[in-house]
């Protein structure tokens, strides 16, 4: 099954983003990233949330969830 993931960014001067992730059959689920620190601990971040979302989808529904590459 395939998720697709989005960001939500809130209001300007806000020090987190929501990363929200929804499967084909309309579930979600969402995490808070923090978008303070260097770049590439930003990328870290939400790469790790972007896994925790898939495991979450996988135990909820006993199926193997991959990310949309939007093609």
């Amino acid at each position: 099954m395939t998720v697709k993931f989005r960001l939500y960014c809130g209001e300007a001067g806000d020090l987190q983003t929501l990363l929200i992730g929804e499967n084909e059959t309309n579930q979600s689920e969402s995490i808070l990233i923090p978008r303070v620190g260097p770049q590439w601990y930003q990328l870290w971040r939400m790469k790790r949330a972007k896994r925790t979302i898939l495991k979450k989808f996988e135990v909820l529904t006993g199926k193997k969830h991959y990310e949309d590459s939007g093609n």
